[in-house]
């Protein structure tokens, strides 16, 4: 199973911040997706659906699910897919399997389904500092918040999240893998950061739900004050950075 953004109103606080953020890697999916006319495409963890309607926009005819009901799709998740083997010619799962119970297991099912030759595409959040969590622990720091303990994966079931964890991820599914890090620059509202932390997204959200009102005001007022860091024409405006993984199923495509 998958943890998902479906309780109490999430779907939609993330389909407006944080949905919004990783539709940047959407171009470099699209580029190592064709051609796409007429491909069988299954969209895993396909959220609000803006990359399955870029998809068939492009000419696929796409399946598109989801394990939250409040999200786009059908409502089914990792590692159980309603779906025969080698359904579809291309399977998509973006910024998923960094979600899952058994990353394994869900890759392994993403595999199941793919058609010989036809191939797999995963983006990962990768381990490490970036702009907006830096951004983040100057917040923490100014009020003395602690963030929450993150969830963490047995060891056995866990994988690293880096260019290496993620290929070998998808190699271990038997698939032929390669991986790499792709980086784009991100505008949006100026509270987007905040209303999505507000709402309980991510880990950020955990520590700034588990807050008292007097303690959240605080965070929001030191927010304001450090994301000016990160204000470009009254825009947030930062670059940022995932690992894109491919993995191709053994044989040959159809043609």
């Amino acid at each position: 199973m998958s943890r998902g953004w479906g309780g109490q109103g999430q779907a939609a606080a993330y389909a407006a911040t944080c949905a919004r953020l990783c539709a940047g890697a959407h171009p470099a999916l699209l580029s190592a997706l064709r051609p796409l006319t007429g491909r069988r495409v299954l969209d895993v963890g396909a959220g609000d659906g803006r990359l399955a309607r870029v998809l068939r926009g492009a000419g696929a005819h796409v399946v598109a699910v989801d394990p939250d009901p409040e999200m786009a799709g059908l409502t089914v998740g990792l590692p159980d897919l309603p779906f025969e083997d080698g359904a579809f010619d291309l399977v998509v799962a973006a910024f998923v399997v960094n979600h899952l119970d058994d990353p394994r297991a869900g890759v392994a099912e993403l595999a199941r389904v793919t058609a010989p030759g036809g191939r797999v595409l995963a983006t990962i959040w990768p381990s490490g500092a970036n702009a907006q969590s830096r951004m983040w622990q100057r917040v923490l720091d100014a009020v003395g918040v602690v963030p929450a303990p993150g969830v963490r994966l047995p060891e056995h079931l866990d994988f690293p999240r880096t260019v290496q964890g993620l290929q070998d991820l998808l190699a271990d599914a038997g698939l032929d893998a390669d991986a790499h890090p792709i980086t784009w620059t991100h505008r949006g509202p100026v509270d987007e950061l905040w209303d999505g932390a507000a709402a309980g997204i991510g880990g950020i959200g955990a520590t700034v739900a588990a807050q008292p009102v007097e303690v959240r005001e605080r965070l929001r007022a030191a927010y304001e004050q450090e994301v000016r860091a990160l204000v470009v024409d009254d825009e947030l405006c930062f670059t940022t950075e995932a690992v894109l993984g491919v993995g191709v199923a053994p044989g040959r495509m159809r043609e």
